[in-house]
């Protein structure tokens, strides 16, 4: 019989800092891993459906054709979704798609808790999947990302991003800076409603 855990912190996010220790330990298999995730907030089950052919280099866009049924919304099939990625994440995912894979939610998880508690995270044991979501989110919300588009692009309501992502004001400056590093040039673009 399988043993569940009650996570500790349901909105657990990983800073900056610690991501960037995350990308200094991981093999170049978990890197992409972890780079799929954080620059595109997708669930693992849609960026794991993705192929070249839905990589539009020249838009830096990425459509999404599995993803999540809402029944909330009387969805009785996915919608598919096409969400904006930075145009460095974009060259990288197209050069690295065929040669690397995205884990199982399981695989992802094991991944997250091993780097978690090499690099000495703390609550490393409520890692997963979805905490690199939530990590996007809540990164982007801070970033100044509207929340109706942000809402969009994870194929939520606005009122989920208010209940379900921790508060966005809790970063300094370097988390800032770091943060753009990591996501490109997506946040600008986002921002001024720009394309690259």
């Amino acid at each position: 019989m399988r043993e569940y855990k009650l996570k500790i912190d349901k909105k657990k996010f990983i800073y900056p800092e610690e991501l960037i220790k995350m990308f200094e330990i991981a093999s170049d298999k978990q890197l992409f891993n972890l780079k799929c995730m954080i620059n595109t907030g997708a669930r693992i089950n849609e960026i794991r459906n993705v192929y070249k052919k839905d990589i539009d280099k020249e838009r830096n866009n990425i459509t999404l054709w599995k993803t999540k049924v809402r029944a909330k919304l009387k969805e009785t099939r996915p919608s598919p979704r096409t969400i904006p990625v930075s145009s460095q994440f974009c060259k990288y995912y197209y050069k690295n798609i065929d040669d690397y894979k995205i884990y199982s939610t399981n695989q992802y998880r094991l991944m997250l808790l091993d780097l978690g508690k090499k690099i000495g995270m703390e609550n490393y044991k409520d890692l997963s999947s979805h905490n690199m979501r939530k990590t996007y989110g809540t990164w982007m919300l801070s970033l100044g990302i509207d929340g109706f588009k942000l809402a969009q692009i994870l194929g939520h309501s606005p009122e989920m991003l208010r209940t379900q992502y921790a508060t966005s004001d809790i970063f300094n400056f370097r988390d800032k800076d770091i943060m753009r590093d990591i996501l490109g040039d997506l946040p600008n673009r986002l921002i001024l409603n720009r394309s690259y």
